[in-house]
């Protein structure tokens, strides 16, 4: 299934890119990446601008009905296989990295229990590469990690996108800045050796902009401690997307865009090398299309 389909059929449906965002959730540059996908691929034009607002074009139309009837089919599909499945396991141990472990996987897993809840998990929060350690010594079944760390001894399977974003508290700055302006603002980072640092400090030297030149306010070693400082502070911190959907509905952080600038990372399914698992199967399928379907 092609995520820009249901990326169009948001913003089809909320007439705006900005609401589209929100509600996927996406930064707006993201949701307009995707967009601009699609007219290329088709060369069509989805959208027109009247004022303030956008309306669907003809072809936007008719692109909706084929994108809604592709996606409905893709569901029933999903439905009747995943149905099929007789012979689940009793116990289930993962791991998940910790992004994924907070703010991904709890949700998913209680979607799968009620439709399964014959299958007891346990869920081990650790960082990527203890994940891959734990997964290579039969200490786990399998997991989900970000990034990817081309271990040979592991096979992996792509999840989805997670995107970092620029944060502060709410009504604290204008919605956008030029990359230039990053460096005129107070950050907090992460720790040494954090992944979303790591990302973060390798995309920005990648668009010229040294790391060393960024004002660093406070260094906290959570997502969730760096949001608590964010709503106290005039501070800014780039995040998981993931993590702030709450505090996006609840008007508490806003997200601050720059222009022409994304921070993604994949995350994926990950495994031993040779392992071979129908359930392994019905739970990558479960997860992509309940989270989906959440869109």
């Amino acid at each position: 299934m092609d995520f820009r389909l249901r990326v169009f059929i948001e913003v089809a449906k909320a007439l705006s890119f900005s609401k589209a965002a929100r509600n996927l959730p996406l930064s707006q540059p993201a949701v307009s990446k995707h967009i601009k996908e699609i007219e290329q691929k088709y060369r069509i034009k989805l959208f027109e601008r009247q004022g303030n607002r956008i309306a669907l074009t003809q072809a936007g139309t008719e692109f909706l009905s084929y994108a809604e009837q592709i996606v409905n089919l893709y569901n029933d599909l999903e439905n009747h296989f995943l149905l099929q499945q007789q012979e689940l396991p009793n116990y289930v141990k993962l791991g998940a990295s910790t992004t994924i472990a907070q703010y991904i996987v709890p949700q998913l897993l209680a979607d799968f229990k009620q439709r399964y809840p014959e299958t007891n998990f346990t869920l081990i929060n650790d960082n990527s590469a203890t994940i891959e350690e734990k997964i290579f010594n039969n200490r786990l079944d399998f997991g989900l990690i970000e990034g990817r760390n081309h271990n040979p001894l592991l096979q992996y399977e792509k999840f989805l996108d997670d995107e970092l974003v620029l944060v502060t508290r709410a009504g604290n700055a204008s919605p956008q800045i030029k990359l230039n302006q990053l460096t005129q603002l107070p950050l907090v980072l992460r720790e040494e050796g954090s992944g979303t640092r790591a990302i973060l400090e390798a995309r920005l030297s990648s668009e010229g902009l040294s790391p060393k030149k960024l004002q660093v306010d406070m260094i906290l070693g959570s997502t969730e401690s760096i949001k608590t400082y964010l709503l106290y502070t005039q501070c800014y911190a780039f995040v998981s997307i993931f993590s702030i959907i709450e505090e996006l509905k609840h008007n508490k952080l806003q997200i601050v865009d720059i222009d022409d600038v994304s921070f993604s990372r994949p995350l994926y399914f990950v495994s031993k090398q040779g392992y071979q698992s129908m359930f392994y199967d019905l739970i990558k399928r479960f997860f992509k299309r309940s989270y989906n379907q959440k869109l």
